[in-house]
C-alpha cells in the first residue's frame, strides 16, 4: 500500500489501536460498576449489572475471579449465575468457554445433588416458605442445567481443553442427576 504522506500511514496504523483502547476503556468502566457492587457484598446486584451489560468479556473476567471465591456462592446466587454461564457457552472464544465450563463444574459439584434431590423429593404438607423458595431456586437451576447439557455435545466435538472440560462437566452432571 502506498501512502500520500506519513500522516496517512500513521492514521492507518493508529485506527486499530484507537479501537482497542476504546474497547478496553469500555470494559474497564463496566468492571468498575461490577466492582462497586462487589465491594458492598451485593453479589446479586453485580450479577444483575453484568446481565444488563451483556458483555461476554466482562462476564468472563468476573467469573474467572469468582471461581477462586466460590465460597460466596449460595443457591440463590447460583440460580442467578447459571443463565449467564449457560449463555456464555454460546461464545466463540475458548477463554470464555473454558471459564464458563470451569465455573459450571464447580457449581454442579457444590449444588448439583441438592438441586436434583430437591426436585425429586416429595412436597411437604403445610406451608414452608424456605422449602418453597429452595424448590423455586432449584427449579430455575435445573432449567439452566438442562440448557447446559444440550450445549455439551457440540463443545465436546470442538476438541482441545474446551472438549475436555465439557466432558468433565457432562460426567459431573450425570453423577448428580
Amino acid at each position: 500500500m502506498v501512502y500520500a504522506s506519513d500522516e496517512d500511514a500513521s492514521a492507518d496504523v493508529m485506527e486499530p489501536h484507537d479501537q482497542f483502547v476504546s474497547s478496553m476503556q469500555s470494559r474497564l468502566a463496566k468492571l468498575q460498576v461490577v466492582s462497586r457492587y462487589w465491594e458492598r457484598n451485593d453479589f446479586k446486584g453485580a450479577i444483575s449489572a453484568m446481565q444488563k451489560m451483556a458483555d461476554d468479556a466482562v462476564l468472563a473476567d468476573v467469573m474467572s475471579i469468582m471461581t477462586e471465591k466460590i465460597d460466596i456462592v449460595t443457591l440463590d446466587i447460583c440460580s442467578c449465575l447459571l443463565p449467564l454461564l449457560s449463555g456464555l457457552l454460546e461464545s466463540d472464544m475458548d477463554r470464555h468457554l473454558s471459564i464458563s465450563l470451569d465455573m459450571l463444574l464447580k457449581l454442579v459439584r457444590i449444588f448439583g445433588s441438592m438441586i436434583y434431590s430437591t426436585l425429586s423429593a416429595s412436597t411437604s404438607v403445610g406451608v414452608d416458605i424456605e422449602a418453597e423458595q429452595r424448590m423455586e431456586r432449584c427449579n430455575l437451576c435445573f432449567i439452566e442445567l438442562e440448557k447446559v447439557k444440550r450445549c455439551l455435545p457440540i463443545l465436546t466435538r470442538r476438541g482441545g481443553s474446551v472438549a475436555k472440560s465439557a466432558q468433565e462437566l457432562s460426567l459431573a452432571l450425570q453423577e448428580v442427576s
